[in-house]
């Protein structure tokens, strides 16, 4: 067996699973602090601008502040980076169940469990069978049940009964 083909496969396709789902959970516990990070910076400028303003600010004027814009920008990309992860951990998750359910070294035996090592085409070889060369005409003289039959040199469309019926289409074949 080549080196390059694993030997136990489902001990690699485990580790390589646990491998994904590492560094998937390292990922996302990193973006998941970074977001509860930017979210709590958000609330508290949030709060700086209540204390300023003596009353709840509005959603524009929240949009407005260039600092909580820019948190707001920044938990937007923490967001999207968030699910792109996730989309990928399941990707991998899926390829990996894929590749598990799959063995192609198995599916590789079961396919050609029935090929021999031998060439089919050499295997049977048969020689014709030695027939001597007959005319038409030895060929009726030696078996009688021939003669009349089309194997009899001597026989044409004439010999033929012909249905009365349809006569007339056979009347340019036959001549009599």
């Amino acid at each position: 067996m080549p080196n390059w083909m694993p030997q136990k496969q489902n001990k690699k396709f485990s580790s390589m699973q646990t491998a994904y789902r590492r560094s998937d959970q390292i990922q996302l516990s990193e973006l998941k602090t970074e977001i509860d990070v930017t979210d709590s910076e958000i609330s508290k400028e949030v709060s700086r601008m209540q204390m300023g303003l003596r009353r709840q600010p509005t959603d524009a004027e929240i949009r407005q502040n260039r600092r909580v814009s820019s948190l707001l920008n920044r938990r937007d990309e923490l967001v999207g980076a968030y699910e792109t992860v996730v989309r990928q951990h399941r990707f991998h998750n899926a390829k990996l169940q894929t590749m598990k359910r799959d063995n192609p070294l198995q599916q590789a035996k079961k396919s050609f469990a029935g090929i021999r090592r031998s060439n089919p085409f050499t295997e049977f070889k048969r020689s014709p069978v030695a027939v001597p060369v007959v005319t038409s005409q030895h060929r009726v003289m030696k078996d009688i049940k021939k003669r009349g039959t089309q194997w009899d040199p001597n026989f044409s469309l004439s010999d033929v009964s012909v249905n009365p019926k349809i006569k007339n289409y056979y009347k340019r074949y036959i001549r009599r």
